[in-house]
Parts: C-alpha cells; sequence; structure tokens
C-alpha cells in the first residue's frame, strides 16, 4: 500500500513541482550507487519545504523522522504514513531507532536532517546531532551527505549538490561508543562543510537583525514554570522578566545570564536570543533595542538578593519578588512586555521549551 500510495503521488505532482520550484541536483549518480540497497541521506535543514522538496526530487522511497506535532490525526495521519513520514517524540529515540533500522534491513533509504532544527543564520549552521550517525552505524549502510544552497521557494532557482559517500564499515564489528557517534559526526560534518563552501545562500539580514542588543530579558523555563518578577508599583501588580541593560563592553548573553542571577537568585547558562523589540527608556528619551534570551535553568531558587531593586531604600519603585509561574497562570497575569507574552504562549504552543529558531521581531501591540 505504501509504495503504490508513494508512486501515484509521485506521477500527479511531479511536474507540477517541478515547474514551480526549479531546482537542480548536482552529482545525482553518487546516490544512484546505492539503489536497492540501505542507505542513511543527510542534509542541511533551511525551511518546511525541505522535506517535500527531498521527496519529489528524489526517485526512491525515504523515510522521514517529524515532528510529532507535524503527524495530525484521521485522515492526514493515514496521508502522511503514506508519505513515509514517522513522528518522533523527544524521549522515545528506542522506538524511532527500531523503526529505521527495520526500513534500513529492508534496503530502504532514511532522510535526515541532523541539524534538528531550520537554520537561518550562518553562525548556526551545521550544528549536528548524532542521530543519524547512531542509525548508520547500527544499520550498517554508509552515509550520503548532501547540501542545499538556499530554502525552496517558487520560481526561484536553487541547486542541491549531492557529496561523496561516507563508509561506516570501521565502526562495524565493535561496541558502540559515544566518542564513534562524535567522530562520524565530525565526518558528516566536514564534508556537508566541504559542500558548502562558496555554495551555500543566507538572505541578507534585516536592519533589525543587525541593530545591537542594549537591554536584555532573560527567559528562563524550569518544569513548566517561568521564572519572573512580581512588581507591586503605586497600588498597581505586573510582571516582568528579569533582565537590565547591557554595560559597556559586555556581551549581550553575558548579560543576560548576569542580570538573572543578580534580580532573582537562580543561576542559568547557555543564553539564545530568540526575540528582538524596541523600546523606549524613559530616562534619556530614545528607543533601544531589547533581547529577549531563552537561558537553561542551572541551580537556585528565585529570591532578594543583594541588587539595588532590593537595597536601595531611597529608591520608589515598589516592591520586587522574584518567583516560578506555571504557564497556565501566566495566561492571566499582567505580563510586561504583553505583546512578547501572547508571542512566547503560542511559540511554546507551538515549539514546546524549544525556542531555538530564527530571531523573531516582536512589534508593539502584537497579540
Amino acid at each position: 500500500m505504501s509504495r503504490f500510495f508513494w508512486m501515484i503521488l509521485k506521477i500527479i505532482f511531479y511536474i507540477p513541482f517541478r515547474l514551480l520550484y526549479w531546482t537542480r541536483v548536482i552529482n545525482k549518480k553518487e546516490l544512484r550507487k546505492h539503489h536497492g540497497k540501505g542507505v542513511v541521506v543527510v542534509c542541511n535543514h533551511k525551511s518546511y519545504l525541505d522535506g517535500p522538496a527531498m521527496w519529489f526530487l528524489f526517485h526512491r522511497q525515504f523515510h522521514f523522522p517529524v515532528k510529532e506535532g507535524v503527524v495530525k490525526k484521521g485522515f492526514w495521519r493515514w496521508l502522511f504514513k503514506g508519505l513515509n513520514l514517522f513522528p518522533v517524540k523527544r524521549g522515545q529515540d528506542l522506538k524511532m531507532t527500531r523503526h529505521f533500522l527495520s526500513k534500513l534491513e529492508k534496503n530502504h533509504g532514511v532522510f535526515f536532517f541532523p541539524e534538528g532544527r531550520r537554520i537561518f543564520n550562518p553562525e548556526d549552521s551545521l550544528a549536528l546531532r548524532n542521530g543519524a550517525a547512531m542509525i548508520a552505524i547500527k544499520g550498517g549502510v554508509p552515509i550520503v551527505p548532501i547540501v542545499m544552497k538556499r530554502a525552496p521557494q517558487m520560481f526561484r532557482f536553487n541547486k542541491i549538490k549531492v557529496g561523496q559517500t561516507i563508509s561506516t564499515e570501521k565502526y562495524q564489528g565493535k561496541k558502540l561508543e559515544k566518542s564513534d557517534l562524535n567522530e562520524l559526526s565530525m565526518e558528516i560534518k566536514n564534508a556537508m562543510t566541504n559542500l558548502l563552501d562558496g555554495f551555500e545562500h543566507f538572505p541578507k539580514p534585516k536592519k533589525w537583525e543587525t541593530e545591537e542588543v542594549e537591554n536584555v530579558r532573560s527567559i528562563l523555563i524550569k518544569d513548566d514554570k517561568l521564572l519572573l518578577i512580581k512588581r507591586v508599583r503605586e497600588n498597581r501588580t505586573y510582571y516582568v522578566f528579569p533582565g537590565g541593560h547591557v554595560d559597556s563592553g559586555e556581551n549581550p548573553t553575558d548579560a543576560a545570564v548576569r542580570e538573572a542571577v543578580e534580580e532573582t537568585n537562580v543561576q542559568c547558562g547557555n543564553p539564545r536570543l530568540v526575540y528582538k523589540k524596541k523600546m523606549h527608556w524613559r530616562k534619556q528619551s530614545k528607543k533601544m533595542m531589547q533581547g529577549f534570551y531563552i537561558c537553561d535553568y542551572v541551580a537556585g531558587e528565585p529570591g532578594p538578593t543583594d541588587a539595588e531593586e532590593y537595597t536601595d531604600t531611597t529608591r520608589s519603585n515598589g516592591t520586587y519578588e522574584p518567583m516560578f509561574v506555571t504557564f497556565d497562570e501566566l495566561k492571566d497575569i499582567d505580563l510586561k512586555p504583553i505583546s512578547v507574552k501572547f508571542q512566547l504562549l503560542r511559540d511554546i504552543e507551538t515549539y514546546g521549551h524549544r525556542l531555538e529558531r530564527n530571531v523573531k521581531l516582536i512589534k508593539k501591540g502584537k497579540r
């Protein structure tokens, strides 16, 4: 059923797809060498259309892992199953491994985007995970790296380059170690880097994307709870993200970690910029770019510190109380800025706690 369904869809949609998405595949013969054999193919990830593009461009059945939320119920689940999409849920790696190994045993192909997410910035490109390397070693099959020049777009010419096959023979017949996975992932990364050299294209950044961050806010999530500061000021209660101004010569990411510790007593790390927003600073009557960084929890419980907000009795800024707030509570509280609150709630519903993606500009009043 799956192969018949795959062939019917291929016949119906192949020509319309090629007319809309002008794509040339370079060195396609390298992939043809593995026709009728098990193989793992890896590719860089740029957009939601990457999977459909690969599905149409290569004339053999590939099995694709996708996030569980992509595969809906009912008709859509039946359709995606016919397209060889397998829903993957975090924490169920064993189930995914068994599924794809069974396909490799039947001499099918498995297609991975080893970056694990779409990449929009050159500095984030080719940060590979070990999933593809593990499946290839356990399945005893080679790996074929391919790269795309840019994200697929209608009526825009694109190129895809197929690289030389990477063998996994030297990892066979011995116990699989993490060092082996890291070594093979690095070999894959080097091969893809060489393919992308002078080939990959990123769109020109917009003005707001290059604007320097002068004020930072930390988004710290622990056990489905968000770290916030409750403020009572002039008989008004509202909440804010911990944060403040970036010191002269300081990196904004360092400032996000520092401000979180100074204001809440909670240690965090690995800050990643997810939102930017223009803010008006009344003290200097100017606008500045505010950056919101999602951080990983490290240690500590929220509480008052020796920061100026808690120790300076001459200030009339009201009271400060750091605390963790559940996502259910977050919907009903007055969190500033409100536009970031609604964007955060939407993104958590869509992406879960993995908000790392392209940086988004939050506009005033957006809900």
